[in-house]
């Protein structure tokens, strides 16, 4: 979607541009061809010096202060029409700007003028659509809906229409490029929101509520050169102890990962308002990044009490959950609530992609990589989805799909060692041995001290070449290997053995240098099994069970062996 919030020049000469050209727009404004622009009949504010009804279009608070001390009187003697602009002037500076203070006398006003009754159904949360549109002011007064609490998502499209046809009409207008940025963000058009507010930011001396929303876009897009930039802004001033700067700062800090400056911040927040819930949350949600589990549940504890169902709140709990407390099914129970609440919320469908990968089982009645493909939807090039449905993926055999995500996941600059063993498996289940062979030769000098990237080129040579090269190769690296290496090393050479014997001892090697080599584990299972040797089958089953509790595959395998053995 187009922005429509480009530099524009003074209002008089777009006009004449507008007029030279026959009206038609500037690629800027593109897409409002149909906008018809307010006749050149006489409004209602038609006696009053045009400039100064442009301070009151252009709308920051600076040019509504011009605008209102140009129609001062000292004698209190105000033609009707007056009267409405400087209380409209008054109602803008409230709503759009409520930092501001108003510095002027209230005046009287008719109750029943068409400008001011739009202005009365915004503060109800209502887009007024009765003012027509003879004038700027009549086109943009209902968009300034988009900043009630209380407007409701039908009326996005038509803010977004009044602000571009008020910005066709007067580009240079503040207060249309920052509603229309407003209305962009409660849409997630976050590119024209940041226009727009760039425009509004550049075009008007310095205000607190541009400023704010202008900083919050530019983190969206994590510029924080920028956004650093604009907060320090308010360092000279006494906005710096700012409720919303200190929101803003504490905001940045935790994007940035400097999580004690985050807290600091947090707390300064607290301390202002010391039942703000958001902040509340905020810092149980710093604490589990700091691994502090014990006091971020109180946190949660103490919000739950107010609002156990936020997504944020579900979100952090679920994470305690899995992580702390390692209880996957509660964690899982947490998450499916979140998503009946929130189906469409990112973290939620990341989180549970994690357990389902995890688990190797569906939650939600989805498994890893279907729940990863909602949000693939919407961000093709989100890596940790991307990993996420891969793992789905092979859990569930699908090597065709595997395939496809493994690629694009390992077509980068640095992949890291699991996606490069991942492609390798994958690879190899679909019988393109050459292609995963290269690949893993490739990365192996790459990436000649990474064990992992090291295993990964043995599987993928295995498969390659023959079986005395091999051997020799892996015995060539037995000496110099890490315990977890060697671990891994006996592990695959017990499937170049030929007899039994062989194949055990290699086995038990390799649970010697790691007995908490679960690929050993598993395969002594098998072979036990094999030889209906249930219950030492069972016996290295169950460590495996141990090692991988939360794994529903290895579960049910050793459910159905207790029942063989019964």
């Amino acid at each position: 979607m187009a922005a429509y919030c480009a530099s524009a020049p003074a209002y008089s000469a777009k006009k004449k541009k507008a007029k030279d050209n026959g009206g038609a727009s500037s690629s800027a404004y593109s897409g409002t061809d149909n906008v018809k622009l307010p006749s050149a009949k006489r409004t209602y504010f038609y006696k009053i010096d045009p400039t100064v009804i442009a301070e009151v279009e252009i709308g920051s608070p600076q040019s509504l202060r011009k605008a209102v001390q140009a129609l001062h009187r000292t004698n209190g003697e105000y033609a009707e029409n007056e009267r409405v602009l400087i209380e409209i002037a008054t109602q803008i500076m409230q709503i759009a700007w409520p930092s501001q203070k108003v510095t002027w006398d209230s005046v009287s006003f008719p109750s029943d003028n068409l400008y001011l009754g739009a202005i009365d159904s915004v503060r109800n949360g209502i887009f007024d659509s009765s003012t027509g549109k003879s004038d700027f002011l009549s086109i943009i007064l209902p968009a300034l809906v988009i900043l009630s609490p209380s407007v409701t998502q039908d009326s996005y499209d038509l803010c977004e229409q009044a602000c571009k046809e008020a910005l066709f009409y007067n580009p240079s207008s503040v207060l249309a490029s920052y509603l229309l940025g407003v209305t962009y963000v409660k849409k997630n058009n976050f590119s024209g929101a940041e226009e727009c507010f760039r425009t509004a930011y550049n075009a008007s001396e310095f205000s607190k509520e541009i400023a704010i929303a202008y900083a919050r876009v530019l983190l969206h897009f994590e510029k924080y050169a920028e956004t650093d930039k604009i907060l320090a802004s308010f360092s000279s001033s006494s906005d710096s102890s700012d409720i919303d700067v200190l929101c803003m700062n504490a905001y940045v800090s935790f994007a940035k990962r400097d999580l004690p400056l985050a807290e600091q911040y947090v707390a300064r927040v607290l301390q202002q308002t010391p039942n703000n819930l958001e902040f509340v949350l905020f810092r149980a949600k710093i604490l589990i990044e700091k691994n502090d589990y014990i006091h971020a549940v109180s946190l949660l504890d103490m919000y739950a009490k107010q609002n156990d169902t936020s997504i944020d709140y579900l979100v952090l709990r679920a994470k305690v959950q899995l992580d702390w407390s390692k209880n996957t099914t509660t964690a899982t129970q947490t998450v499916e609530r979140a998503l009946q609440l929130y189906p469409d919320n990112t973290e939620a469908l990341m989180l549970a992609a994690r357990i389902s990968s995890e688990t190797d089982a569906p939650v939600a009645g989805k498994y890893a990589d279907e729940l990863c493909a909602k949000i693939l939807a919407s961000e093709p090039e989100n890596t940790a989805a991307m990993r996420y449905a891969l793992s789905g993926l092979i859990q569930r055999e699908n090597w065709a799909a595997a395939y496809e995500v493994a690629s694009k996941l390992a077509n980068v600059q640095n992949p890291s060692a699991d996606i490069i063993k991942n492609y390798v498996e994958v690879c190899i289940k679909l019988r393109r041995k050459s292609e995963a062979f290269d690949f893993a030769k490739k990365m192996q000098i790459q990436f000649p001290n990474d064990e992992e990237v090291l295993q990964a080129y043995v599987l993928a040579y295995a498969e390659n070449g023959s079986r005395d090269l091999v051997l020799k190769y892996i015995n060539s690296l037995l000496d110099s290997s890490s315990s977890k290496m060697k671990s891994y090393l006996y592990y695959r050479r017990s499937f170049l053995q030929l007899t039994e014997e062989t194949v055990l001892a290699d086995l038990r090697s390799s649970l010697i240098s790691n007995p908490r080599n679960s690929d050993a584990l598993f395969r002594l299972y098998q072979v036990y099994y094999s030889k209906n040797d249930y219950r030492k089958a069972q016996y290295y089953l169950r460590q495996v069970v141990a090692i991988k509790p939360n794994d529903s595959s290895i579960r049910r395998l050793n459910e159905a062996l207790t029942q063989l053995i019964k």
